[in-house]
């Protein structure tokens, strides 16, 4: 039995590959500790069958097969050897629980072993039991071997701020027992910079920098630190020093690169360029590359690395959307189309439908776009309110209203008691100059949410805009102004009431606070009417010509100049009453 083994374990050794766990984002993890020698030990029969079993399932691509009989004779035979070649197994199928069960068994086995107390270590972090993982890392630095206090670290990011205060306890205690540990050092800084200050980790980075001036993960962390406290220059200065002196380490380039985008693009796209270079079947890579090409207007150059993109299953419907949006630019309306069809359910699909339906609507398509939102909505009933929104507002802006309005009443019949597709509709109707259409949505909202300070808001406006209701508005809007009271479009409201009601000292205050909080030509369009009004046209013109600045196309503007002077114009002068 003893030589069948030697000979199973040589078959194993072929089907797997000591496969280490990859670091968690942006931490270096040491190497894994050298498998301890298996004694050589018989099996029963059955022990032995299973196993082979499991190495002929493996030769022929069964690896849950082998996973299974591995595992199941691990807790049967508590053989260290078959427990280690569990753990093995279950980690080069990335079957994590597996993996980590097997490893804490293996821990059980033989408590000694460095190798599983690794492992162990790792699974524990990985599956978010950090304060376990921690134990296991302890008694690693204790036995003289390399502990994973940065990746314990790192994967507290999602942990929860009890979780994360206990580590950070932790970690200042084994500081103080060991001062020099850079492992901990850096771990104890990822964690204050997880827990919003940067001052005492960029402390702690540099005390790790100060052991070994040339630790990458310490300079990669001070790095954000200083891109964090506002201080990009002085971070890439410092990478750019440590590149120099280690110009193959991709991780530092990387850092570099992304450090570089936020100031210079052009710069970061020649290290991207040598990313791409070195691993040019990096998708993520290609990614960045083609990025900052299509954000530098190189259309051409992005074209050509999205293309390349689409023949790896990782950013391939991203490459798609990018695609689309250079034949846009190119006014290449059918290859658009093509590429945002491909373009499947992630971060980049609603963006790709709505562009779809834009250049269907704007090409007097409407009924095409309608039937590809429809077959979304049966595909993804989940989001079929999103859109239905997205329907409406495209014909909303290609001026199709009564389309949109049919395509809201559509919606509200499937989801009765949606605010968003009342507002949508409300706001529709205001532009189709149905105004009790657009009261009884704006009501119906409030009658769902009272305190629903946008729907105040726009009832109160529309009241105080298009009716002699100005009392009623006034209301509303003092309502919606009570629950958000710095909201500028709000106290551009107030101000266009008070205006209303004759209250013009008052109306230029709430107008001139308004434009101060946000400037806007709407807002500009509503103060200069009230100063042209009480005698201050100099300063009314000189506040619409920041409002046409701000917006150059805005209609709102040359409407009033026009309303105001030909409102002037068409007024008799008074009479002289002495004649």
């Amino acid at each position: 039995m003893a030589l069948a083994f030697s000979l199973l374990q040589g078959c194993v050794n072929q089907l797997l590959q000591s496969d280490m766990e990859p670091p968690a984002p942006e931490v270096e993890v040491a190497a894994e500790p050298e498998p301890a020698a298996v004694p050589e030990r018989s099996f029963p029969a059955e022990t032995l069958y299973a196993l082979l079993v499991a190495e002929m399932a493996g030769s022929r691509e069964r690896y849950d097969i082998a996973l299974g009989n591995y595992v199941q004779q691990a807790h049967m035979t508590r053989d260290p050897g078959v427990a280690a070649r569990a753990t093995r197994i279950a980690r080069y199928l990335n079957a994590r629980q597996a993996a980590l069960n097997t490893s804490l068994l293996w821990v059980e086995i033989s408590p000694e072993d460095l190798e599983a107390r690794f492992i162990a270590a790792t699974e524990l972090a990985q599956s978010g039991r950090l304060l376990e993982a921690l134990e296991q890392s302890n008694y690693l630095l204790e036995n003289h071997s390399t502990p994973i206090y940065q990746s314990i670290a790192a994967r507290a990011a999602k942990a929860t701020d009890t979780q994360r205060e206990q580590l950070v306890e932790q970690y200042q205690q084994l500081q103080q027992l060991h001062p020099g540990n850079t492992e901990l050092l850096i771990g104890l800084g990822l964690l204050y910079q997880q827990q919003n200050q940067p001052e005492l980790a960029l402390e702690k980075a540099r005390e790790a920098l100060a052991i070994n001036n040339e630790l990458i993960p310490a300079a990669v962390l001070e790095a954000k630190l200083l891109s964090q406290l506002k201080k990009p220059e002085e971070a890439i200065k410092r990478l750019a020093e440590l590149l120099a002196s280690h110009p193959e380490n991709t991780r530092l380039r990387l850092q570099y690169a992304r450090l570089l985008a936020s100031l210079d693009l052009a710069k970061a796209q020649q290290q991207f360029a040598l990313l791409v270079e070195k691993s040019p079947n990096d998708p993520e890579m290609l990614f960045s590359l083609a990025l900052i090409s299509h954000e530098r207007d190189q259309l051409e150059d992005a074209k050509e690395l999205f293309e390349r993109l689409t023949q790896f299953d990782k950013r391939r419907s991203s490459a798609h959307y990018y695609l689309g949006r250079i034949s846009e630019k190119q006014q290449r309306w059918d290859d658009a189309l093509n590429h945002y069809i491909q373009v499947e359910p992630g971060p980049d699909f609603m963006a790709a439908l709505l562009q779809t339906t834009d250049i269907l609507v704007r090409g007097n398509q409407a009924e095409a776009a309608n039937k590809r939102l429809s077959a979304a909505r049966e595909r993804f009933p989940s989001q079929a309110e999103r859109f239905y929104l997205l329907e409406a507002e495209v014909l909303s802006k290609h001026l199709h209203l009564n389309s949109a309005e049919k395509v809201l009443t559509e919606g509200l019949g499937q989801f009765p008691a949606s605010i968003q597709l009342l507002y949508s509709r409300a706001m529709v109707n205001e532009q189709l100059d149905m105004m009790g259409a657009l009261e009884t949505d704006l009501r119906t909202i409030l009658k769902y949410d009272p305190n629903n300070a946008t729907a105040l808001n726009a009832l109160g406006y529309t009241l105080a805009d298009r009716t002699d209701r100005y009392e009623e508005a006034y209301v509303l809007i003092s309502q919606a102004l009570q629950i958000k009271p710095d909201d500028p479009a709000i106290i551009d409201s107030m101000g266009w009431v008070q205006y209303r009601l004759g209250n013009y000292e008052e109306a230029l205050l709430r107008l001139r606070q308004a434009m101060q909080a946000f400037p806007d030509h709407e807002i500009a369009a509503h103060l200069g009417e009230v100063l042209w009004i009480t005698g201050q046209k100099e300063e009314a013109r000189l506040v619409w010509e920041e409002g046409l600045k701000l917006k150059p196309g805005s209609r709102v503007i040359p409407e009033v100049i026009d309303r105001l002077q030909n409102t002037e114009t068409a007024t008799p002068a008074p009479e002289d009453p002495e004649q």
